[in-house]
This record gives C-alpha cells, sequence and structure tokens, in this order.
C-alpha cells in the first residue's frame, strides 16, 4: 500500500497484545456529542493512516488493571481528573456495535476505529459511550499531560 505523505503511519504505534476483555471498563473524557465526536475523529483522519489507508478513530484509555497504574479508579484520578464527566462503556459493548479497539501508542490508551465520521457512525458510537457520569477524582488528581 502506497504511503500517504499528509498523515503518519499508525502501524508502528500499534501495541501487539491480545484485546481487552468484553467486561474491560473503557474510559472517555466528557461529555461527548456528535460534534465532538466529529471533531477528534476528524483529528485522527488527518493525522494517522494505517496501512496506508486514513483511519477515523476516537481516544479511550482501558481500565485493565484492578488496581496500579491502569485501573480505573487510577485513571479517573490520574490521566481524566481535568474531566468533570466522564462516559465509561464496557469494551464488549463497543466491540458488539461493531467498533474495532486498536491498542495504540502508551498503554492502556486505544484507539476505537470508525467506519467514518458521518452523523449516524458517531451517534451511534455516542449511545454505546452512554450517558457522561460524574467523575468523583475531577480536579483531586494530578492530571497527566494529553
Amino acid at each position: 500500500m502506497a504511503e500517504d505523505p499528509q498523515r503518519e503511519e499508525l502501524r508502528p504505534f500499534v501495541r501487539r497484545e491480545p484485546p481487552p476483555d468484553p467486561g474491560v471498563i473503557a474510559v472517555r473524557g466528557g461529555p461527548d456529542s456528535v460534534g465532538k465526536l466529529r471533531s477528534h475523529a476528524s483529528r485522527t483522519h488527518r493525522a494517522f493512516a494505517l496501512d496506508g489507508r486514513p483511519i477515523w478513530g476516537i481516544s479511550v484509555s482501558c481500565a485493565l488493571e484492578s488496581s496500579g497504574r491502569a485501573s480505573l479508579e487510577d485513571l479517573l484520578q490520574r490521566r481524566f481528573s481535568s474531566y468533570g464527566l466522564v462516559h465509561v462503556p464496557r469494551v464488549g459493548a463497543l466491540v458488539d456495535a461493531g467498533f474495532e479497539l486498536l491498542p495504540t501508542f502508551n498503554w492502556p490508551h486505544y484507539t476505537v476505529r470508525l467506519a467514518s465520521a458521518e452523523d449516524d457512525e458517531l451517534a451511534r458510537l455516542l449511545v454505546v459511550l452512554g450517558q457522561a457520569r460524574e467523575n468523583l477524582y475531577h480536579g483531586r488528581g494530578q492530571a497527566e499531560r494529553r
């Protein structure tokens, strides 16, 4: 596949690891809307290609541990403390809805791969993300730089 000079190839940033368990919680800073999801998916689309093809996607972090750096509590307190609201869908709900989770960049970050940034695709994702919930650690943690 020919390289796209406008986009960085994402493949070198895809980690080799098994997919997360369906019961794992994915965390995304919120609240999201179709417009916000479009903006984030479009930013990914402008910046990256996967195997030479432009990719649409949004970022989540997965709570892969019961304690430690990738636990839900630590993610909310450290990575997402600047967000008053967060979305916390289960990985299984995302996968069942047809979304692929690519393990990208630094663990436990994932890119939720989208087919497009069309309204119907984004609205479907928004339903799966669910209603944003209060982050009890908002303003109480040491937020990492995103």
